[in-house]
């Protein structure tokens, strides 16, 4: 009875859905009147199909620009990335003419090899190429950088007037141009302005996106989901001001104030090209899924006014052409995607997509895509995809994002995919509503989805496929009139003439003659020397010359993160994360930017492991295998790569273990050599225990799984769950299993290959390590047999705890290996010792549970790095432990101690040359130089050691600020002097400098 009543509420559901659509195609929302022109039907409260026109180079309907070449480039047969890119600067250094172009590169037929990047960095500049039939220039990406192959501009900084004006009025429609403000003072043509839409918890409740299935965590934070326009001001007239293209989402005052601030600068850059390429990329051709190559051919961001034509991506992992967040006016037109070479899964094959507004895809093609047309997270628009096509389609076009709003699909023909203006639901962690006031126009495919959101509507008109959806459906399986809703809209705004700059662009012949690279660039630019700051051990202490490192310890993400831009930067950092065609915090680390935020937060050493898991979908901490392959992203890259064979529990390839993940070990040998330039380390943790215990989601998707692996690695299947827990410790650090012996070997010997011309890097054997003696001794002994083959001498650090790490230093062999003692799993306490014994196959965190002792103080912490430096004087000490007293911890003789980082100079040139005095109880913690200087930290019960002055020196009392680092002279005294000892007493932390 119950699947009964199932079935009828199914088809009552279906019915009404069915009966929904045929009532809204009786509904036009807009009608050709007698005189041709477009009238717009708007529904109760103003709102109207938006004019889609303004999409496209300089808003539409104008003509792309011919650009002369001012230098021509010979394919070399070699690596031609830095020929081409020095004509691309040289042509960067001429002058702007009236129309804001410098002029071209012109590539000659020919195949270039381009081991690199292409970059374009200045506005006005064009890279063209030939693309005739048998007469094509070629640029071949070859090696296994996952880069962008030419990438354009980079990520925008604006700056904004600081008055908000309010934009008046309870509600201002979908579709409008103009409205009032609450001053306009300042305001003239020609301004470029921002309008913001403030998020709102209100609004997501009423889109439903609010709840999220049970104990999932995909509901909208409405307060960060912000909708912007950049728009311009073409018209004044009274508080009210007319854009240049319309609104697309309507301003409704019951969930915030919109505003709008002026833009007074913006280092966007404008008039780029990129014309006539064949791009190729090369990959293992033994491996139909290979990851380790070129994933987008042309990636625009911060640009405006700027065009891709005629351009052909073939083999790309991800796009022909990426447009970002902050490009606006851009045209791509008769460029194709195709024979794309990637894993069949989730980020992957999207070949035409874009984040930014007024972007125009015209005449594309894309075959054996996953996401043909797709635009992204929080996109305003309008955005445009007019006469594009696809073969063989394998998924959705349409958003991929939370509410992007105002896209058409014009004349739209999508070979057995889906196209789709739909709620997304939890898909890539809960985009929910993807699009919003959109239209499908004379376009088909194998299915197409309309659905209508709350607070807004999504039109299908003229379309041919399954349908499926409760928006607006018109003339299904007829044709509209206009053919073309952008071209009438556009023909309407700007006249007849417009129109015929959207035909193809026939190839540019050149005017004049081009000088060759050689004759304006002699020779090539070389790399600038940098200078390096090489981490040394000097008696115990890290240091850089000569001085010892100072900062905080900085860890990363193990696994969370999200692809909305006002989330993704909560997340920290993470050198191996991997956002396919997106860089920024919380994406694909920039790692410049990575290091710079360690500088400004006074952080010294980053440490790093892999990822708990790879694909977002396991957050959820669920263990069953995924029913398809649609991973999410931001990714956390393992370090062994994809085999292209088999199906793992995630739904792509199953790894190699033999196999490395080329991006993943060149992401930490990149971040590694800047470090060495920046004076900061990388701490190398080459394994993660975490995986392997504590939550079974932690196991499940682990490479070294059977089901995952080529390799027979027998690990016990099915998991030896226990409720929702695993404990696979115990097989993991067997060592005597003749398979996992000779992975981990592998896998150990890789890491330190990797890193091995890189001075500021301190291998561990892993993040959260409590594991057994045995694994440390053969961790060790394959570090040792690498050192004594390569004859190489790395940075190795003992990361363990307690037992282990003492019955390591007593091992005189193996402790010579050893030359930091890293403290993380055990510490004293002012009257008690937690050190929990390695291998019992307990987490930290589940050790800690057990444990009712506290933490250390600042005091405790320095009396176990005292004891360790005088127990081994030669060996550095460093901690993640919390150090709540960074002077003595430092003074004891610990390494990259947090002090302040505008240490007086001449103090931390002292440090450098010092070594601690050994630890004695109520003794202050001291150092002493060669030289007979003294800095020592009193206080908290310990008192300064008289006996350490010399009786006939004179010595310089220097008390030392302990927040800022900063001295100051309180006098010269002789070491018997009453008035130097009254300044001992009164004083916790200070320096005496003999004289």
């Amino acid at each position: 009875m119950r699947r009964i009543r199932k079935i009828v509420t199914y088809l009552l559901l279906a019915l009404a859905t069915f009966a929904a659509c045929q009532a809204e195609q009786l509904k036009p929302v807009f009608r050709v009147d007698e005189a041709g022109r477009l009238v717009y039907d708007a529904d109760a409260r103003g709102n109207v199909v938006p004019d889609f026109s303004s999409a496209g180079y300089r808003g539409g309907g104008v003509s792309l620009p011919r650009v002369d070449a001012k230098v021509r480039v010979a394919p070399s047969g070699e690596d031609d990335t830095r020929r081409i890119q020095a004509a691309i600067d040289w042509v960067s250094s001429l002058p702007l003419d009236s129309r804001g172009i410098r002029g071209a590169v012109e590539l000659a037929p020919g195949e270039f090899i381009v081991a690199g990047q292409i970059k374009i960095e200045s506005s006005g500049v064009s890279l063209r190429g030939f693309a005739g039939e048998g007469n094509r220039t070629v640029l071949k990406a070859v090696g296994v950088d996952r880069r962008d192959l030419i990438a354009v501009g980079s990520a925008v900084e604006l700056g904004f007037e600081a008055e908000r004006r309010s934009v008046l009025g309870g509600y201002l429609p979908v579709g409008a141009r103009e409205f009032a403000l609450s001053s306009v003072e300042g305001l003239s043509v020609g301004d470029s302005i921002r309008i913001t839409r403030p998020g709102s918890k209100q609004w997501a409740a009423d889109l439903g996106m609010d709840i999220a299935p049970a104990r999932t965590p995909f509901n909208w934070r409405g307060e960060t989901v912000i909708l912007h326009w950049d728009r311009v001001v073409v018209g004044v007239s009274g508080n009210r001001i007319q854009l240049d293209a319309p609104v697309t989402t309507a301003l409704d005052s019951q969930y915030g104030q919109s505003y709008v601030q002026k833009i007074v600068a913006s280092s966007a850059l404008s008039q780029i090209g990129v014309e006539d390429l064949s791009c190729v990329s090369e990959y293992d051709l033994g491996n139909s899924k290979d990851e380790n190559h070129s994933w987008v051919a042309v990636s625009l961001n911060g640009v405006v006014d700027s065009w891709v034509n005629n351009v052909t991506a073939t083999h790309f992992a991800l796009s022909a052409v990426r447009v970002g967040e902050d490009c606006r006016r851009v045209t791509v037109q008769d460029c194709s995607f195709l024979a794309p070479v990637s894993e069949i899964g989730g980020h992957r094959r999207q070949s035409f997509n874009t984040y930014g507004q007024q972007t125009l895809f015209l005449r594309c093609y894309s075959e054996d895509a996953i996401e043909d047309f797709t635009v992204g997270h929080l996109a305003t628009g309008p955005n445009v995809f007019l006469d594009c096509t696809t073969r063989m389609s394998r998924g959705t076009s349409g958003s991929i994002g939370h509410w992007a709003s105002g896209i058409l699909f014009d004349n739209v023909h999508v070979d057995g995919g889906i196209l789709a203006l739909d709620n997304r639901e939890i898909y890539n962690q809960g985009v929910g509503w993807a699009a919003a006031n959109s239209v499908i126009y004379q376009s088909s495919a194998g299915e197409i989805i309309t659905r209508r959101p709350p607070t807004a509507n999504n039109w299908a008109i003229g379309v041919w496929a399954l349908f499926r959806g409760d928006g607006t459906w018109i003339q299904t399986s007829e044709f509209a009139d206009p053919d073309s809703l952008y071209r009438a809209q556009l023909q309407e705004r700007v006249g007849e003439g417009a129109i015929q700059a959207l035909g193809p662009r026939l190839m540019i012949a050149n005017r004049m003659a081009v000088p060759e690279l050689e004759q304006v660039v002699p020779e090539l630019p070389r790399a600038e020397p940098y200078e390096k700051k090489s981490m040394q051990v000097v008696h115990g202490q890290l240091q850089v010359d000569g001085l010892p490192m100072i900062g905080s310890d900085a860890g990363i993400t193990w696994w969370r993160g999200r692809l909305l831009p006002t989330r993704a930067d909560q997340f920290g950092y993470s050198l191996t994360r991997f956002t396919p065609g997106r860089s920024g915090s919380g994406l694909t680390d920039d790692l410049h930017a990575v290091t710079n935020s360690m500088l400004e937060k006074g952080q010294v050493a980053l440490r790093h492991h892999y990822g708990l898991w790879y694909d977002r979908r396991r957050d959820d901490h669920q263990m069953s295998r995924r029913s398809s392959s649609e991973v999410w992203a931001p990714f956390y890259e393992q370090p062994f790569a994809r085999s292209g064979v088999g199906q793992a529990w995630d739904g792509l390839s199953k790894y190699d273990l033999f196999e490395y993940n080329p991006w993943y070990f060149q992401r930490l040998d990149d971040f590694a050599e800047l470090a060495e330039r920046r004076g900061l380390v990388l701490v190398n943790e080459m394994f993660f225990q975490h995986n392997i215990i504590e939550s079974g989601a932690h196991w499940v998707d682990n490479p070294w799984r059977p089901v995952n692996a080529l390799q027979q690695t027998e690990f016990t299947e099915p998991p030896p769950f226990k409720g929702d827990t695993i404990q696979m410790a115990d097989e993991f650090y067997d060592i005597e299993h003749p398979v996992r012996r000779e992975v981990n070997r592998a896998y150990i010997r890789k890491c330190l290959d990797n890193l091995s011309d890189q001075r500021n890097v301190i291998h561990v054997i892993g993040a959260e390590y409590t594991g057994p003696l045995h694994f440390m001794e053969f961790w060790l002994d394959v570090v040792a047999e690498w050192m004594e083959e390569t004859g190489k001498d790395p940075v190795i650090g003992l990361s363990c705890p307690k037992d282990v790490q003492d019955a390591i230093l007593e091992d005189r062999t193996r402790a010579a290996i050893v030359d930091v003692v890293d403290f993380q799993y055990w510490w004293y306490t002012d009257s008690d010792v937690f050190a929990p014994d390695g291998g019992a196959s307990l987490a930290p965190r589940q050790e800690v549970r057990k444990w009712k002792g506290g933490r250390p103080s600042g005091d405790s912490l320095a009396r176990m790095v005292s004891e360790y430096r005088e127990r081994y004087p030669e060996k550095a000490v460093i901690t993640t432990l919390e150090i709540k007293d960074p002077w003595a911890y430092a003074l004891a003789g610990g390494s990259f101690a947090p002090l302040p980082r505008e240490i007086d100079s001449a103090l931390h040139e002292v440090l450098g040359k010092a070594r601690p005095l050994p630890g004695k109880a109520n003794v202050a913690w001291t150092m002493r130089s060669d030289a007979g200087d003294l800095v020592a930290r009193c206080g908290k019960g310990r008192t300064f050691d008289q006996s350490l002055l010399h009786t006939n020196f004179e010595y310089e009392f220097y008390s030392v600020d302990a927040k800022s680092g900063s001295t100051r002279s309180e006098g010269r005294f002789r070491a018997d002097s009453k008035t130097l000892m009254k300044l001992i007493s009164e004083h916790e932390l200070f320096w005496l400098r003999p004289i």
